[in-house]
């Protein structure tokens, strides 16, 4: 509750004088992680068939670099636009 009424420079001092400069954290750790499922293909063979071919599979992707404001949206909308096909 305290730093919500703080502005982000009020913000950014009480970190300074911890030691701690703003500018300096990794992104993720100003924005946090996505994690989320994606697919891929990967190369597999058909016992049935004998042949080579290619089977697609599921991954956990873990994301370090969340886009921003505006553009956060966009990308949700993408992902789950995809993810709920």
């Amino acid at each position: 509750e305290y730093f919500e009424k703080k502005s982000v420079a009020e913000k950014n001092e009480y970190l300074f004088r911890r030691g701690i400069n703003f500018n300096d954290i990794p992104g993720w750790q100003k924005k946090g992680i996505g994690l989320y499922w994606e697919e891929y293909e990967k190369p597999a063979f058909d016992p049935k068939m004998q042949r080579e071919t290619t089977c697609k599979r599921r991954r956990l992707k873990v994301d370090y670099d969340l886009p921003l404001k505006d553009e956060y949206s966009v990308w949700l909308n993408d992902l789950l636009r995809v993810t709920l096909l």
